[in-house]
C-alpha cells in the first residue's frame, strides 16, 4: 500500500468528520472545508491504488527494464498531480484519435 492511498483515506475521513460537525452546529466553511478534504483524500486514495498496480507492472517487467521502470514509478509518485494531468491528458488525445478513426469508417 502507497503512502498516497493511507493519506488519502485518512484526509477522507477527516473530511467526513469536518462535513458532519460542520452540518451539526451550522458552520458552512467546515462543512465546505470537509467535502474539499473529502475529495483530496479519495483522489489520493485513486492515485494510491494507480500507483500500486503500476508497482506491480514493473515487477512483471523483463529484468532489464526494471530499474529504469523503478525510477519512472518514483518520478510519478514525487508529481501526483502533473502524473494524473498527464496520464488524463495522454488518454484524451487516444481517445480523441479513436473517435476519428471511427468516424472514417
Amino acid at each position: 500500500m502507497t503512502d498516497q492511498y493511507a493519506d488519502g483515506a485518512a484526509s477522507q475521513a477527516q473530511g467526513k468528520a469536518q462535513k458532519g460537525l460542520g452540518k451539526l452546529v451550522g458552520d458552512q466553511k467546515l462543512q465546505v472545508e470537509g467535502a474539499y478534504n473529502d475529495a483530496k483524500g479519495k483522489s489520493l486514495e485513486q492515485f494510491g491504488k494507480a500507483m500500486d498496480a503500476v508497482d506491480r507492472l514493473v515487477e512483471k517487467a523483463p529484468a532489464d527494464y526494471r530499474p529504469k521502470a523503478r525510477e519512472v514509478a518514483a518520478a510519478a509518485r514525487k508529481k501526483p498531480l502533473l502524473t494524473t494531468l498527464s496520464v488524463a491528458g495522454v488518454g484524451l488525445l487516444l481517445a480523441g484519435l479513436a473517435s476519428r478513426g471511427m468516424r472514417r469508417r
